[in-house]
């Protein structure tokens, strides 16, 4: 399995992991002037698959637009932010 990198650009944005558990995953988002924020988010995995005969082996993938407010979240205060993982995490 291909895990989450540790840095990653999304969106025009950066960002560096700060947590990973076994379900739930937490960056810091880079790019924002004066502000710094935090996306956490369930981690989801993409099956391994083969695609005109390339095998793409089964991956970790960083939340898509539509899954925030569902299953990913963006908390602007860092203590919240891990409250709210350990949180997740726990259940």
């Amino acid at each position: 399995m291909i895990p989450l990198p540790q840095n990653l650009t999304y969106n025009h944005y950066g960002y560096t992991q700060v947590l990973k558990g076994k379900r739930y995953c937490l960056y810091e988002q880079n790019g924002i002037a004066n502000m710094k924020c935090y996306e956490l988010f369930k981690i989801k995995v993409r099956p391994k698959k083969e695609i005109n005969g390339l095998i793409l082996e089964e991956k970790e993938m960083f939340p898509k637009n539509e899954d925030f407010g569902k299953s990913a979240w963006t908390i602007c205060d860092y203590n919240e932010a891990i409250e709210k993982y350990n949180e997740l995490e726990s259940i």
